[in-house]
C-alpha cells in the first residue's frame, strides 16, 4: 500500500539541531507524496526560530509552519498537530527536532508499517536506547558516535531482518497509522509535557493486537535531549512509575528483549565491524593449575594484536600490559574473543552471550557431572556447538587456535554473521533456561553457593571435578 505521510516536527529550541533536521527532510523526503508540519511550541527563542524556519522552508512546497499560542509541551503539541492542524494523510510520523533523517528512511519505515498488524514503527539510530546501533559497545571507553553508527549500520543493515518486533517503539522517530490515532487517540496528557507517552501509546494499541517494530533499513540520527526543556530526570522517573503502574510487565518485557529479542548480529555489531581499536580478548584462568604458564602462552600468541584481560588465581602474575580483574564480568561487556579452559556447559553458554569468537583449551575430555536427561542433552548441544564454532585446542596449541581465529575473522562479513546467528540460535534455549533459573532463584543463596563453587575451583584442578559437582548440584535448577 502506498501511504501519504504527515511528518510532524514539534519545535522548542536548539536551532542548530532543528535546521539539520529540516535539511534532512528537504533532502530525503518525497514531497510529492508526503508533507511536513513544523509546530513552534513557544520556547525562549521562538521568534528567532520562527524567522529561521520561514527563511529555510517558507517557499518550499510540502512544508507548513504553525505556532502555538502558548507552550503546550511535546505531548500537547503532537496532539494538536495531528488532531487539529492536519487530520489527513494515511500515516503520521512524529519526528523530534533533533533527529536527522537519512536517505530512504521513510520508504523503509512505511514498508514495515504495511506489515500485518504493525501499528508503530521506529528507525535505527545512534542515540535511541534499544534502537541504537551498535547497542552494546565492545571497547571500554568508546563512544557511539554518528560516524560509528553510520559505518556499523551501513555494513550490517543488509544482514539484519527487515523488521523486528519490539516491546515499544522509540519516540524520537515514531510512525503510526492514522486510523489507529482516530480509534485510540494519540498521546495521553497524563504524560505531559513529555517522556513515556510513546510507550503508553504502543502498549494501549498492543491491547488491541497491534505490534511495535523497528525498521532495520531506516537510519535516523538523533542528538538526544535537545528537543525538550525542563527537569528531564524527575519527569522521566515520574512517568516511568506511571507506565509501570499501568503496565507492570513492561520492565520484564524490555529486559527479555534486551537478552533474547535481539539478533546475534545486532548484539555483536560493534565487534563485527572493525573500529580501528585493538579487539579485546578475555581469559579466565582461576581454576587452571599452571595459570602463569598459560597466561604467558596467551600473551605470546595474542598479545601483539589484542587488548588482553584476565581473571587469575591468587598469587599469579599477569604480563604488565594485561588488565586483571577479580569481578564477575557482565555478559553485556562484550569482547571479541573469549578463551575458555576446560569450560563447563554453563560457562560456554555464558561466553556465547559475551564473546564474538570462542577459543576452547581442553586438557582432558569434558566432564559432565549432570545426571538428568535434560542436562545431558544440554551438555551434548553445547559440545556440538563448541566443536563446530570454537577453535578447540590442547594446551600448547594456541598458535593453531590463532590461525583458525584469524581465518574466521577474515571471512566475509555475511558468512561471519550467518555463523554467529547459527551459534546463537543453537544455545538460545539453554540461555533462556539459565535466565529463568536465575529469575526464579533466591539471589543470596545462589550467590553464596556460586562463591563456594568458585573457591573450590580455585583450590584444585578442574579435572578432579567431584567436589565441584557436589556444590553445583545444590544450585537451583540443577538436578
Amino acid at each position: 500500500m502506498t501511504r501519504t505521510t504527515l511528518v510532524v516536527v514539534p519545535v522548542y529550541g536548539d536551532l542548530e539541531s532543528l535546521l539539520r533536521c529540516v535539511d534532512g527532510l528537504l533532502e530525503h523526503l518525497d514531497i510529492t507524496m508526503h508533507r511536513v508540519l513544523l509546530v513552534n511550541d513557544c520556547g525562549p527563542d521562538a521568534d528567532a526560530i520562527e524567522r529561521a524556519l520561514l527563511e529555510r522552508t517558507g517557499e518550499r512546497p510540502g512544508f507548513r509552519y504553525e505556532r502555538n499560542d502558548r507552550n503546550l509541551g511535546f505531548v500537547g503539541t503532537c496532539n494538536r498537530a495531528v488532531t487539529e492542524l492536519d487530520t489527513g494523510a494515511d500515516a503520521v510520523l512524529l519526528l523530534n527536532s533533533d533527529a536527522v533523517p537519512t536517505a530512504g528512511f521513510l520508504d523503509a519505515m512505511l514498508a514495515v508499517l504495511d506489515e500485518d498488524r504493525t501499528g508503530v514503527v521506529t528507525a535505527r539510530s545512534d542515540n535511541a536506547t534499544i534502537a541504537s546501533i551498535p547497542y552494546r559497545l565492545a571497547n571500554r571507553g568508546a563512544a557511539r558516535t554518528e560516524a560509528r553508527t553510520r559505518a556499523v549500520w551501513g555494513a550490517l543493515a543488509p544482514l539484519l531482518p527487515v523488521s523486528q518486533v519490539m516491546p515499544v517503539a522509540m519516540g524520537f522517530c515514531f510512525l503510526t497509522r492514522r486510523e489507529l490515532v482516530a480509534e485510540h487517540g494519540l498521546f495521553d496528557e497524563a504524560f505531559a509535557p513529555g517522556y513515556g507517552e510513546e510507550n503508553d501509546y504502543c502498549l494501549r494499541i498492543a491491547e488491541h493486537g497491534w505490534l511495535a517494530k523497528i525498521a532495520n533499513r531506516a537510519l535516523v540520527l538523533h542528538a538526544g535531549g535537545k528537543s525538550f526543556s525542563g527537569n528531564r530526570n524527575a519527569l522521566r522517573a515520574a512517568h516511568q512509575r506511571e507506565l509501570e503502574r499501568r503496565y507492570p510487565f513492561l520492565p520484564d518485557a524490555v529486559a527479555a528483549y534486551q537478552r533474547h529479542g535481539m539478533t546475534a548480529t545486532e548484539r555483536f555489531a560493534d565487534a563485527l565491524v572493525p573500529s580501528g581499536s585493538a579487539p579485546r580478548l578475555a581469559v579466565d584462568l582461576r581454576h587452571v593449575a599452571d595459570a602463569g604458564a598459560l597466561a604467558r602462552d596467551v600473551d605470546a600468541v595474542f598479545g601483539d594484536d589484542f587488548a588482553l584481560e584476565a581473571r587469575l588465581p591468587a598469587g599469579t602474575t599477569a604480563p604488565a600490559t594485561w588488565t586483571v580483574t577479580t569481578a564477575d564480568p557482565s555478559p553485556d561487556d562484550l569482547v571479541t574473543v573469549a578463551v575458555l579452559v576446560d569450560p563447563t556447559p554453563a560457562e560456554v553458554v555464558a561466553a556465547n552471550r559475551r564473546a564474538l569468537h570462542l577459543v576452547v583449551v581442553r586438557s582432558a575430555p569434558p566432564a559432565v557431572p549432570w545426571s538428568s536427561r535434560a542436562h545431558r542433552s544440554g551438555a551434548d548441544t553445547v559440545a556440538a556447538v563448541v566443536d563446530r564454532f570454537a577453535e578447540v585446542v590442547a594446551p600448547g596449541e594456541l598458535a593453531a587456535a590463532r590461525a583458525g581465529l584469524d581465518a574466521r575473522i577474515a571471512a566475509p562479513l555475511a558468512d561471519r554473521s550467518a555463523a554467529l546467528e547459527e551459534r546463537w540460535s543453537a544455545l538460545l534455549p539453554l540461555d533462556v533456561t539459565a535466565a529463568d533459573v536465575v529469575a526464579d532463584s533466591d539471589s543470596d543463596e545462589v550467590g553464596r553457593l556460586r562463591r563456594e563453587l568458585d573457591d573450590l575451583r580455585g583450590s584444585r584442578s578442574f579435572r578432579t571435578g567431584q567436589a565441584i559437582a557436589k556444590v553445583a548440584s545444590r544450585l537451583p535448577g540443577r538436578r
